[in-house]
């Protein structure tokens, strides 16, 4: 299993991920692009886990989905399908059929409300085979992969704004940007307090996030909770934050009790496995934690990837 848009130093795959433009941002938190080559008949069989709704442009092989309607099956080729996937309670059994690549656009909380799609709690556990904006089951050309990584981005970031600016979708109320700090932050904190310091009541700060997140808060912040657990477990966070995201929990059952619940894992299991596609998924999520700590303005190297396998441009001089 070789990668072209990064791995971390012992060789797993990552994608080349970012900030969107400034934009993109009320409405999406990341972006990011994947290229993972297989060799011949290898699958993957591992998951993902997403907070907020993710759209994928999956390009290649077979790939199979156990979601909240069963087993599901695409076959994107090399013309790619759009699927929109909705928030996760649970880990997602996904299973790639052999070499793929992928787009990805990380929505914000609240970032899909003004497409007219069914309400987030309605696409929970949930794949739907369309592009949110035009309901097109096959990308639009501009995220067709490139060799070029960078390139290849820009190229998605560039489709996804026109997509914004015909769509013009309503910015979201700058509260659920306010929750997700918290529950990238600190996700232990007092919900009561967290709706005091704002003016509103509890029941108010209830409905509202599950109106955009599709869940309840007191779910939202458990599911954090574990999914830094997972990032720390597969060593895609900050190796000073590993402490403080253990003293989270009471003590190693409970760590045990909560992975088993929402990974359907042990923290052993997870430490000792590969799981290569959540792993993807929870690095993308820990650099947004990043640059959330860093106040938003930092794409510095993250530890966690290997310098020598980052994406360059293939039009690159060197010097």
């Amino acid at each position: 299993m070789t990668s072209a848009t990064g791995s971390t130093p012992g060789g797993m795959p990552l994608a080349y991920n970012r900030a969107p433009c400034d934009t993109l941002k009320p409405w999406v938190t990341r972006l990011g692009v994947t290229s993972v080559n297989l060799p011949e008949g290898k699958t993957i069989e591992c998951g993902t886990f997403g907070e907020q709704p993710i759209l994928r442009m999956i390009f290649g092989s077979q790939w199979s989905a156990h979601t909240a309607e069963g087993l599901q099956t695409f076959s994107p080729g090399e013309r790619g399908l759009a699927l929109y996937f909705g928030p996760c309670t649970k880990m997602m059994r996904l299973t790639a059929h052999g070499s793929f690549k992928v787009v990805t656009v990380n929505f914000a909380p609240g970032g899909t409300l003004g497409l007219d799609l069914p309400s987030v709690e309605e696409t929970i556990d949930r794949i739907l085979p369309f592009d949110p904006f035009d309901r097109a089951a096959r990308p639009h050309e501009a995220y067709i992969p490139r060799d070029d990584a960078k390139a290849w981005l820009e190229a998605a970031e560039t489709q996804l704004l026109t997509s914004f600016s015909a769509a013009s979708p309503k910015r979201p109320h700058d509260l659920l940007a306010e929750f997700e700090r918290l529950c990238l932050t600190d996700p232990g904190a007092s919900i009561a307090e967290f709706a005091h310091d704002r003016g509103i009541a509890r029941r108010t700060l209830e409905r509202v996030i599950r109106k955009s997140w599709g869940v309840t808060p007191h779910f939202a912040m458990r599911r954090a909770r574990a999914l830094d657990m997972a990032a720390a477990l597969l060593e895609v966070a900050l190796e000073e934050d590993e402490p403080e995201m253990r003293l989270r929990y009471f003590d190693q059952s409970h760590v045990t009790r909560e992975l088993r619940s929402l990974l359907d894992t042990t923290p052993g299991r997870l430490q000792r496995g590969s799981h290569p596609l959540l792993r993807i998924t929870m690095e993308i999520r820990q650099s947004r934690r990043v640059e959330i700590l860093a106040g938003g303005t930092s794409e510095n190297p993250r530890p966690w990837r290997d310098p020598n396998a980052e994406p360059r441009s293939v039009n690159r001089t060197e010097s």
